[in-house]
């Protein structure tokens, strides 16, 4: 246990996060946070939202999307000729394109920000995360955590990890794992993978792209990232 605390005071991590800078009755703002060395216009990232509660209805059509057309990892957008009544809203933040089926076709979302009815001003705000649960001399557990709803295993989310200071969007990981489990939250495991004394690593959760028969992972639906010294 106290190796494991040394671990956890060592480790720092990177999300992708939204924030709303205002609303008003035809036009909502966004700002947006995305991980180091993310390309957004290149990869295919795109805001979406939807008049709904605070979940994402993952296989709905949006009310309006936008591709967000900067290629660094931080911008701005804003949803314009709108109609907005006093219902509640949910913007989602997607890594990649639109899935196809059996995926969910919004799969790709991994940040989101909720509008209560009413309201004017800063929602409910959700960032992906990762939490080290357990490192030993040949493996490393995690906790995650994504939006309400999604389905990881079916949307062929995956995590990888490299003996790096950060996840990259182009040099393959040092070992790669499927998100085995149909739920918002969960433990993933990768096994079989030495682990250093006094060296750093970095775990990387994509939100689809595993590809368990070319063992070639699409990388730049990266989401959320750990980083920790042994």
């Amino acid at each position: 246990m106290a190796n494991e605390s040394q671990l956890l005071t060592a480790s720092s991590s990177a999300t992708t996060t939204l924030s709303i800078d205002y609303v008003t009755s035809d036009a909502i703002g966004v700002s947006f946070i995305c991980m180091p060395g993310n390309q957004p216009t290149t990869y295919g990232n795109c805001i979406y939202i939807w008049q709904n509660a605070n979940s994402i209805p993952w296989n709905t059509e949006p009310l309006a999307q936008h591709p967000i057309d900067v290629n660094t990892p931080h911008g701005s957008t804003n949803f314009t000729d709108l109609v907005l009544n006093n219902n509640s809203y949910i913007i989602g933040y997607a890594t990649g394109a639109i899935l196809t089926p059996p995926q969910q076709l919004y799969g790709n979302i991994c940040s989101t920000a909720f509008i209560p009815a009413k309201s004017n001003g800063q929602g409910t705000i959700f960032t992906p995360n990762l939490a080290m649960t357990f490192v030993g001399t040949d493996s490393v557990a995690f906790n995650f955590s994504l939006p309400d709803g999604i389905l990881p295993q079916t949307n062929t989310a995956w995590a990888g990890i490299w003996r790096a200071s950060s996840a990259s969007y182009n040099n393959p990981p040092d070992k790669a794992v499927p998100i085995n489990l149909n739920a918002a939250s969960g433990t993933g495991a990768i096994n079989n993978y030495k682990i250093g004394r006094g060296l750093t690593y970095t775990i990387g959760l994509f939100m689809s792209g595993y590809d368990a028969v070319e063992g070639k992972h699409t990388q730049t639906t990266l989401a959320t990232s750990l980083t920790f010294t042994n």
